[in-house]
């Protein structure tokens, strides 16, 4: 092959491939938008047995084409409580069966299209899709069906430079499944993932170049049990800095791929046999790109075979393992930078958050109330902390690409953690305030009243941090008793400064401590309302634009 030619094919491969990744990521991203919540709450309201964790883990892994959404968004759900950790795993492991129809799409309709006929007609509609959309879904659509179209067209490019390269030599195939052979395709495999970040743009070139003779069939077979384990890499990275149950889920994904690649490697041979009497016996194209896809799917359901009598031995397991970070008040427990990919998931996952902070200032306001912050001032830095970790999160979820609806869900939850904070100041002055009165010698009308204010208003914090218990609808005073009780209060006060009853000073002591718990309360309510819109919305199965 001369220098020219190489060139060409070199430039086909690179083309190819980026058109491929892009057209990947377009189509996922485009799906994730347009499917709004629908993805969250499906795997929160329809997992509640194995195999239905099983199926809702393969449906929308096949209908997005992504197990990393599926994955970060069962994340999501597992850090807020909403999933438990063997309905997570089931969903995990049910997502490793649902890439396998990127290999079927591409085995049945890639290799069989013209691409150019089809692929250019659909960037066209997807644009027009897009540009017409507004604020609305259908802009989502459009760029799910353009990214789908780059990715057929990164098919074709693939195919051609395959073709191409192949005419002027072949990579070896092994006859011999000795360790050394096995462990070098598969090493290719795992190092393509792991580059691309995407299993499913791995399949696709092993699958080209299968298809085009530049491989044989067993080793295409090892880069495909690679490619499967190399999703593991992105697990891993997870881990770093991630919370508890996230931990958990990444490593119930690595035992599974783990062990269904051992497993795979072991039984080669049998399986491609295993392979070929299948593809005979339901007449399939006897074509490279089938085989591999049919392999895919085997292994994959053979891994689930494999998992089902031991997981709940994994469960148990893993469910002892990262409880010392959970007992930290500063540390988040529900954000994870993974629930990224899904917008949906991390604005919810940063509501829960949202939501932890004000149970812990409401609680922080109560012990102070009643004279029992003793660590008052490590818990104020506690939740400063937390509050500035959920404050980048925010930042890192607006880079991505949110819908309108999530847009002033987050701003809501912004707003409510400010007004939160405002809280924890306050809280600092109310009790500076109750140890200056508590060196006052008070008339006893006077303290009687300060005395049933600071009830009222307890009582008011109370019931609110009762609410956030719940489902965060919560009932609550209304703010204006608090605010009518404390205009009569202050009217009273200052008729017995007028009776030479209080000296000025210990009124406008009084006065201080009485407007902090007023301007407290009020910042509660506020917060209080935002949070709680939040929260419901994000509990509807469809909420409004």
């Amino acid at each position: 092959m001369d220098s020219a030619s190489l060139w060409s094919v070199l430039s086909g491969l690179l083309g190819g491939l980026g058109l491929l990744l892009i057209g990947m990521s377009m189509m996922t991203d485009g799906l994730k938008l347009a499917a709004g919540n629908a993805l969250s709450s499906l795997l929160a309201q329809w997992t509640n047995t194995r195999l239905r964790g099983l199926a809702a883990g393969l449906l929308i892994t096949a209908v997005v084409q992504s197990s990393s959404a599926v994955t970060v968004a069962t994340i999501g759900f597992a850090n807020a409580g909403i999933l438990s950790l063997e309905r997570a795993v089931w969903v995990i492991f049910g997502s490793n069966v649902g890439t396998t129809m990127t290999a079927w799409i591409v085995a049945l309709v890639g290799f069989k299209l013209d691409i150019a006929a089809i692929a250019l007609p659909l960037v066209g509609v997807g644009a027009l899709l897009k540009l017409t959309a507004g604020r609305s879904r259908r802009g989502s659509y459009g760029v799910a069906v353009v990214g789908f179209a780059l990715l057929f067209l990164g098919i074709g490019a693939l195919k051609s430079a395959f073709e191409g390269l192949a005419d002027g030599f072949a990579l070896p195939g092994f006859t011999e499944l000795t360790l050394a052979s096995l462990l070098l395709y598969v090493a290719i495999g795992f190092g393509m993932t792991t580059l691309m970040q995407s299993s499913s743009a791995a399949m696709v070139v092993a699958l080209s170049a299968a298809e085009s003779g530049l491989v044989e069939i067993n080793a295409a077979a090892a880069v495909v049990i690679g490619a499967n384990l190399g999703t593991t890499s992105t697990a891993l990275l997870t881990m770093i800095g991630a919370t508890p149950n996230a931990r958990r889920v990444a490593i119930s994904h690595l035992a599974f791929n783990l062990l269904t690649a051992i497993v795979a490697l072991l039984l080669l041979g049998p399986m491609l046999w295993l392979v070929g009497f299948l593809q005979d016996s339901a007449h399939l194209e006897p074509s490279a790109a089938v085989t591999l896809a049919v392999f895919h799917t085997l292994f994959n359901v053979m891994g689930v075979l494999l998992m089902w009598p031991l997981s709940a031995l994994l469960v148990r397991e893993l469910s002892r393992l990262f409880h010392a970070a959970d007992q930290k008040v500063a540390r988040p427990r529900y954000l994870d930078r993974s629930t990224l990919g899904v917008p949906y998931t991390g604005t919810t996952a940063m509501a829960k958050e949202v939501r932890r902070i004000a149970l812990h200032a409401c609680r922080g306001l109560l012990d102070i109330l009643r004279d029992r912050a003793d660590n008052a001032v490590q818990e104020r830095a506690d939740i400063r902390s937390l509050a500035s970790a959920v404050g980048e999160f925010a930042v890192q979820l607006n880079r991505g690409s949110l819908t309108p609806f999530l847009v002033d869900t987050v701003a809501n939850l912004i707003t409510a953690l400010q007004h939160y904070l405002t809280v924890v100041a306050l809280g600092a002055d109310i009790q500076r305030l109750r140890s200056e009165l508590a060196g006052q010698s008070l008339p006893a009308a006077a303290e009687q009243a300060i005395t049933d204010f600071t009830a009222r208003a307890e009582a008011f914090v109370r019931a609110w941090e009762d609410g956030l218990k719940e489902s965060g609808q919560e009932l609550l005073p209304e703010y204006d008793s608090i605010r009518e009780a404390y205009d009569g209060l202050k009217r009273d006060l200052l008729k017995e400064t007028a009776g030479g009853d209080l000296s000025i000073q210990q009124v406008d002591l009084c006065l201080q401590y009485l407007d902090e718990l007023r301007r407290t309360c009020r910042q509660l309510a506020r917060a209080n309302a935002r949070l709680t819109d939040s929260l419901v919305a994000l509990q509807r199965s469809k909420p409004a634009e």
